[in-house]
């Protein structure tokens, strides 16, 4: 493992490109003008804004996952709720089916089903 890599990624102070590279922006003409407790002020904020970058961009990425994985059981919840009360609806139309084909008053249907008179006079 040799230093192959390291070229293509890294500029070389040593080499008069890379010197002038590093310390030959405004910027950085400015940073090299800095004493020490200025130099160490800038790394600092430096430091601060990557931790804050950071901890944003992780909370934008839990917040996406912690969504989904909320909205995915609302969905769950929602979708066995409907089905419910589908199978409690269609249990009360066979129920009121059975009762009406013992004769029984169309009265004592609704109240035991719940269903409405003109529903089971469709039955």
């Amino acid at each position: 493992m040799g230093t192959e890599g390291i070229r293509d990624k890294y500029i070389n102070p040593y080499t008069d490109f890379g010197f002038k590279k590093l310390f030959g922006t405004d910027m950085n003409k400015e940073i090299a003008q800095f004493n020490r407790q200025e130099l160490y002020e800038y790394e600092e904020s430096l430091k601060n804004f990557r931790d804050m970058y950071s901890i944003i961009t992780t909370a934008e990425k839990k917040g996406r996952v912690a969504g989904f994985a909320e909205g995915k059981a609302e969905g769950i919840a929602e979708g066995k709720a409907e089905g419910k009360a589908e199978g409690i609806a269609e249990a009360n139309i066979k129920i009121a089916q059975n009762m009406k084909a013992k004769g029984l008053p169309t009265e004592l249907i609704v109240e035991i089903t719940g269903l409405a008179p003109e529903d089971i006079a469709k039955l």
